[in-house]
């Protein structure tokens, strides 16, 4: 008699969710829009009729504009209810998504002991069934658990569009608007006086902030977007809401003039530039191309934030920062100091430093976050824009003084405090924090170190004019962890020649072994001559190009490990300056007498030429 051992057939894949974490952009759009109406209301309510009407034109006018914004406060009222179910929504899509690539994870290995089990039985004998019919009824089970898993997976995806349907339709109708506005009892106005008494403490503001609730942070999220987004210690997913809405917000409205052929000032067009630089870093991902740290084939989903937007700032100039992954939840954590030239208007190429280092603090399997922190006022100046903006010629006079690194060391600490406050994690494993500043951002970095006690792991110091000052004259100056000041410069890169103390100096440099840094190798550049200088500036830009030496032991930092390490610089950095000018005189020199030579002999060149020919032309007079 012959044995039948049932084995379970496949499980079906398991289909995408048509929902993604993109979603959150409709929630920025919903925001966006309630802004307006926002500030709508708050204009009404504050403008009657104008002070020269009287009688009933103005009873008129009064009663015109509080209908007004009645109504507006109305369809704030449900914009910010369905944003509040939107953000709901997008948390539990990002949840489920989880879920789904579980289940199919789990489907892959049901499957593939299916197909196990039917080879097994293939090539057994009867002395096997007892067995094989137990591992397939195991089997059969995990098939069975399997296929419940998914099936909630799918009732868990309807009960959340539902739950959102029903919040749309709660206020889709003028009444039920006004309905929502009149039960809305936040006191916006209290709420902001909160904040401000809370005096910039970041740990004090974020415990306030997650005392809120869910309807009171959205509504300050519409009602003071511009707040929200650059207060340090309001968590990172919020100050992403609020910014993104801000940046919309701005976009939309400077291009519709554009659109609409107006002519933009130049502090607008200035804004407009800055916004689309903010939307370009947050783009850079894609552009780039998505990270794969696990090596399956599937790319991963990057988390951008977008942690300051205020593109007004310093004159104009804009301060911007974006986070290539959430530091709220990162394993390991880095802020980037950029230098001089750099403003709000190239946060794109700065985003791209950064998220190139991104994609190789991931590659250890720890989660990161990267950012391109252009925070402070750096001293900016495009050489190719020189024409545009004559103004920038005298900030950028600021580079040969420590004033804007010590403004911007402040800065940077307080930044910092903020994400140490927004930090998720266990208190006893917080994120692995390095600040690692470039160039003038180093100085800028050292002197948040000395001058504001920063609350970071690691400091590292890159392309180094100077470590900040005449009262920092070794690594232990910066009151960082022992051991925890790292250094790397490019033999040429002819920034690193500059540290010096002094009035017309921004500190020692870092990487002279006498500094007492841990100074890892860096490619060393091309040498470079007056006539050749993009040669070195690429030399002092380079540090984060993909497969350098730099990048590799940076990362290595970042990711809390000890970079490979040199003994550091033996000859002062002002001595390579002046050796390089020496050498450079001598080349100058030989390259005007070889040009000289070389003129000369053209010259006797062409006039032997000349005289052949004439001679040619004579003897064909007299053949």
């Amino acid at each position: 008699m012959m044995t039948v051992i049932t084995v379970p057939g496949h499980v079906p894949a398991v289909e995408e969710l048509e929902a993604t974490a993109q979603a959150a952009s409709v929630t920025t759009s919903l925001r966006s829009t309630a802004t307006t109406m926002s500030d709508v209301s708050e204009w009404m309510s504050a403008h009657g009729a104008p002070a020269d009407w009287t009688g009933d034109a103005s009873e008129a006018a009064d009663h015109a504009m509080t209908r007004v914004a009645t109504s507006t406060d109305g369809t704030r009222a449900a914009f910010t209810r369905v944003a509040v179910a939107c953000d709901r929504y997008v948390d539990r899509i990002v949840t489920l998504t989880a879920t789904r690539m579980r289940l199919a994870g789990r489907r892959t290995t049901v499957n593939d002991e299916i197909d196990a089990l039917r080879s097994r039985i293939e090539q057994s004998t009867a002395d096997d069934i007892a067995s094989l019919q137990g591992q397939a009824e195991t089997l059969q089970g995990k098939v069975d658990r399997l296929v419940d898993d998914i099936t909630k997976l799918w009732d868990d995806v309807e009960a959340a569009e539902d739950t959102l349907i029903a919040a749309f339709q709660a206020v889709d109708t003028p009444t039920e608007g006004r309905d929502a506005a009149d039960r809305d009892t936040t006191d916006i106005a209290a709420l902001r006086a909160e904040l401000t008494r809370l005096g910039g403490d970041p740990e004090a503001i974020n415990d306030w902030w997650n005392d809120l609730t869910a309807a009171e942070r959205e509504a300050l999220k519409i009602s003071d977007p511009d707040l929200i987004g650059n207060t340090n210690g309001i968590p990172t997913g919020d100050r992403d809401d609020a910014n993104r809405t801000s940046l919309e917000r701005d976009l939309d409205d400077l291009q519709a003039k554009v659109d609409a052929g107006e002519d933009l000032s130049k502090e607008e067009q200035k804004l407009l530039d800055r916004a689309k630089a903010a939307q370009e870093s947050l783009n850079v991902p894609t552009a780039e191309g998505l990270p794969d740290a696990n090596r399956d084939g599937i790319p991963d989903a990057v988390d951008v934030n977008l942690l300051v937007y205020q593109p007004g700032a310093f004159g104009g100039d804009g301060a911007v920062a974006v986070s290539y992954g959430d530091p709220d939840t990162a394993d390991n954590t880095a802020v980037i100091v950029p230098g001089i030239t750099n403003d709000g208007s190239n946060i794109a190429g700065q985003g791209k430093d950064a998220y190139t280092l991104y994609k190789e603090a991931i590659a250890n399997g720890e989660s990161a976050a990267t950012i391109a922190w252009m925070g402070y006022d750096a001293p900016s100046w495009n050489p190719e824009n020189a024409l545009d903006w004559p103004g920038d010629g005298l900030d950028m006079g600021s580079v040969i003084n420590e004033g804007k690194a010590e403004a911007g060391g402040a800065l940077l600490a307080d930044f910092v405090d903020g994400l140490r406050a927004s930090d998720q994690r266990p208190e006893s494993s917080d994120s692995n924090l390095t600040v690692i500043g470039h160039s003038y951002g180093s100085t800028t970095a050292a002197h948040a170190a000395h001058d504001h006690g920063l609350d970071a792991d690691a400091l590292t110091l890159i392309g180094s004019p100077g470590a900040g000052g005449d009262s920092v004259n070794s690594a232990s100056d910066l009151g960082m962890p022992q051991g925890k000041v790292y250094a790397g410069a490019a033999d040429n890169d002819f920034v690193s020649w500059l540290g010096r103390d002094g009035d017309l100096g921004m500190g020692k440099d870092p990487t002279q072994a006498d500094f007492g840094a841990n100074v890892f190798p860096v490619d060393p550049g091309e040498e470079f001559h007056a006539d050749s200088l993009t040669k070195g500036i690429e030399n002092h830009t380079s540090y984060f190009d993909p497969h350098s030496q730099s990048l590799s032991n940076i990362t290595d930092i970042v990711q809390g490990d000890e970079p490979d390490l040199t003994g550091g610089r033996t000859q002062d950095a002002n001595d390579m300056a002046f050796d390089w000018a020496k050498d450079e005189v001598v080349h100058q020199v030989e390259k005007e007498i070889d040009s000289t030579v070389q003129e000369a002999k053209d010259t006797y060149n062409d006039g032997k030429d000349w005289v052949e020919d004439r001679v040619d032309d004579f003897t064909d007079l007299w053949p």
